[in-house]
């Protein structure tokens, strides 16, 4: 809202000083200056006032403002008011400025001030972030040899107790923090929640040191566009390469909180419930997380959301993927919108059925959840803290903030169910 209020003045003031000069046929640097002065304290005062939240949103717009104000009265006090006798380059200054507007804004435009996703519970929840070193992987990103380090943000109550443990794994080209409300809504209900950050598969992942490590451009290009610059095969090569990478640093966060919790260590560790975890993720971090459901025998639920489960591919040709028929051995909630089919994904098997519908039906234990009116952004907060660029990866015609509280509640339901034995669970195959 703010956003588009500021805007909306700077563009009125800009084309009625514009309107004003073309019919008076004269400059008004005086009162140019006094306007663009007012605007950038007004700016200042609201930001002061903590009524625009984010310096870094609004700040450079007051900047730009101050300083047109200053050429503005350098102007008026160099050459006074003068006539205007080149009408078309007047209004090319002004669209300049608008120009400039939208280019000090661009902060402001992509990450609009939105009031935060309230969370159900009532326990007042804690943040830790750790960064640890595996010791046993060599960091294949980088060349110069170094372990691998993984950065977790801890969500958990502030109250003592003892609580489940959900993990979460973020999507390709995403934040440790994509599902901030989901951890959130976890966390305030009694739930000790560990965001895995994947570094290098990551947007971005800022340790504990201050160190921001940035996406691998190559791993994010393939993430993008590979499958259609690759062939089947050559795809499920990488596909097995990042469920790997991605696989063993859940099993590295998992037995590194362990063996805290089971040394008695304080804070986070020590509320922590280690005989009952969960595992949940968007996109490429719900099939990693999947996978590991396969391979460790602690794990008592897993929620995919909206993640091609790439861990159950077995082979691909030149007609698709194919997959095993195993029966998964967990509880499993596997959550996609009703636009799998208008992405394509389904045709990626040829004439067998897409892999998470598979593996759900023959599993004794698993569930499947479709959203209408979804799209594949619509199962984290980015279309809440960034439309423009969720718009981007594809977000549905319903309302997202609706769209990720069902979500988020269908998250808690289902781990309050495996997870903490409570008896109801009415989710519905279709919301």
């Amino acid at each position: 809202m703010w956003t588009n209020i500021i805007l909306s003045l700077l563009a009125a003031v800009e084309t009625g000083f514009l309107v004003w000069d073309l019919i008076s046929k004269k400059t008004h640097y005086r009162f140019k200056t006094f306007a663009r002065f007012g605007l950038a304290a007004i700016i200042t005062l609201l930001m002061l006032s903590g009524v625009l939240e984010g310096y870094w949103r609004y700040a450079g717009i007051a900047l730009l403002l101050t300083m047109m104000g200053i050429i503005s009265l350098i102007t008026l006090k160099k050459r006074g008011e003068r006539e205007i006798t080149k009408p078309f380059s007047r209004v090319m200054r002004t669209v300049g400025s608008l120009t400039l507007y939208i280019t000090f804004m661009l902060p402001a435009i992509m990450f609009p001030q939105t009031q935060p996703i309230a969370v159900t519970g009532e326990l007042p929840a804690a943040t830790a972030l750790y960064t640890w070193t595996d010791e046993s992987r060599v960091e294949a990103f980088s060349s110069n040899g170094g372990k691998r380090g993984v950065t977790v943000q801890f969500y958990y109550p502030e109250s003592g107790g003892s609580y489940p443990l959900a993990v979460y794994s973020h999507g390709a080209c995403s934040t440790p923090d994509a599902n901030d409300s989901t951890c959130r809504e976890l966390a305030s209900n009694g739930y000790v929640v560990a965001a895995v950050g994947h570094p290098y598969h990551a947007m971005f992942v800022t340790d504990t040191d201050g160190n921001t490590i940035p996406v691998d451009s190559e791993f994010m290009r393939l993430a993008m566009s590979g499958p259609l610059t690759h062939t089947n095969a050559e795809m499920l090569a990488y596909y097995r390469e990042w469920m790997k990478t991605r696989a063993d640093d859940i099993n590295f966060v998992l037995d590194t909180i362990l063996a805290h919790a089971e040394a008695n260590e304080p804070d986070v560790f020590a509320v922590i419930d280690t005989e009952h975890i969960g595992l949940f993720g968007h996109s490429m971090g719900g099939a990693a997380c999947e996978a590991v459901g396969r391979q460790r025998e602690d794990i008592d639920a897993v929620i995919v959301m909206e993640g091609m489960l790439l861990g159950e591919l077995t082979g691909a040709d030149e007609t698709g993927f194919t997959y095993g028929s195993t029966p998964y051995p967990l509880p499993l909630l596997d959550i996609n919108s009703d636009s799998i089919a208008s992405r394509g994904m389904d045709k990626m098997f040829g004439s067998r059925e897409y892999v998470n519908f598979s593996i759900v039906k023959s599993s004794p234990d698993a569930k499947e959840v479709t959203f209408r009116n979804a799209a594949h952004m619509n199962f984290c907060d980015l279309p809440i803290t960034s439309p423009p660029i969720a718009a981007m990866f594809g977000v549905g015609s319903r309302d997202p903030r609706e769209c990720i509280e069902a979500v988020n509640g269908i998250v808690l339901e289902y781990f309050n169910h495996y997870l903490k034995g409570n008896s109801s669970l009415d989710i519905a195959a279709e919301y």
